[in-house]
């Protein structure tokens, strides 16, 4: 793409995993971990095994797991991680404070300075199964990852990423950067001319994404929205699908993804901007937990991931205004009560 710049997305989760863990066995100098949600599983084994045998030939390891995601992590798996020379750092303990509700949703990994993933894999046997997009890079924008990831490391405030390449990198956190995501995603709705395409697993936005989208509509922009039939989360699937017939009425299409559950978090602009990252379209990460997305510059990046949009949709049913006005009362009562619940999910 550019000379400090490439990247491929990856959208099989299986292989994406097997492919990250092959870099961590190369790693040289240092490997740089922050997950949400690390399962003591076979696969949250195996990673940790790779880690340990890094850190124990030379390589400096750090890891950041948040403790409310990670809360089923024993301490057995902890204790053998900083045994073998593994740096350990517990994003927000369980403690009473008014700050507790702030998570670390990010999903960060970088090798030795010259290789990245981020995206929406958490770690664990489960999240093979999931339908998600996970970015892998190389070159300069390593680097801006590294500084996300030591934002939370060493406890510092964010600053704005300055770099000449096709990537910009944006991370979310609860002091002034909180919005920086969001902001991004209606600045980028607000000026496409042709088409927006968004999948998401959470779909509860706020009046301003809202706003944008339905603004966009007006203006004639193709836009097609792409979520769970069915969520991890039922009352998160309850509230999603409550958005359904504004959307439908405001000529925004709408498909439900049938074949498994489809965890991307990805967004494409007129076949020029693809982003890819953490951030839920909900007022968490919006506005509360620390996400990452990557935002890229590129009509050759933002047509592949137009693509694998377009593969999706043959495992989607499009939902449209004659169906949902024959769909169950029971149906009906509980989008209702996902739509009261919406803001606070």
């Amino acid at each position: 793409m550019c000379e400090n710049f490439s990247a491929e997305f990856l959208t099989n989760s299986e292989a994406a995993f097997t492919e990250i863990m092959d870099a961590l066995t190369r790693a040289n100098e240092n490997i740089n971990l922050e997950c949400f949600m690390i399962k003591d599983d076979t696969l949250g084994r195996n990673i940790s095994n790779i880690l340990m045998e890094r850190a124990r030939s030379g390589v400096k390891v750090n890891v950041i797991f948040d403790a409310v995601g990670s809360w089923r992590l024993g301490g057995n798996f902890i204790h053998k991680l900083k045994d073998s020379g593994v740096n350990i750092c517990v994003f927000n303990p369980f403690r009473f404070s008014k700050n507790f509700i702030h998570r670390d949703h990010r999903k960060i990994i970088t090798i030795d300075g010259k290789t990245g993933f981020l995206g929406g894999l958490n770690i664990g046997d489960d999240f093979k199964k999931w339908r998600d997009t996970h970015l892998k890079i190389s070159g300069q924008p390593v680097k801006e990852l590294e500084k996300i990831f030591f934002t939370i490391w060493n406890n510092n405030n964010i600053n704005s990423p300055v770099n000449d390449s096709p990537v910009k990198i944006l991370a979310s956190d609860n002091d002034k950067n909180f919005r920086v995501i969001a902001d991004k995603y209606i600045n980028i709705i607000s000026n496409a001319k042709k088409r927006i395409w968004i999948t998401t697993p959470y779909f509860m936005p706020d009046k301003k994404f809202l706003d944008s989208l339905f603004n966009a509509s007006k203006r004639g922009v193709d836009i097609k929205l792409i979520i769970p039939a069915k969520s991890n989360h039922i009352l998160a699937s309850w509230a999603s699908h409550s958005y359904i017939d504004c959307l439908l009425d405001n000529n925004i299409r709408v498909f439900t993804y049938n074949n498994k559950f489809i965890h991307a978090k990805t967004l494409t602009a007129d076949s020029l901007i693809a982003s890819v990252g953490s951030a839920n379209i909900d007022r968490l990460s919006f506005e509360i937990n620390h996400e990452v997305q990557a935002f890229i510059y590129s009509p050759e990046m933002s047509q592949k991931l137009e693509k694998i949009f377009i593969d999706d949709l043959n495992s989607c049913i499009e939902q449209l205004p004659a169906k949902r006005k024959k769909r169950p009362i029971m149906q009906k009562f509980q989008e209702k009560i996902g739509h009261l619940l919406a803001s606070i999910l």
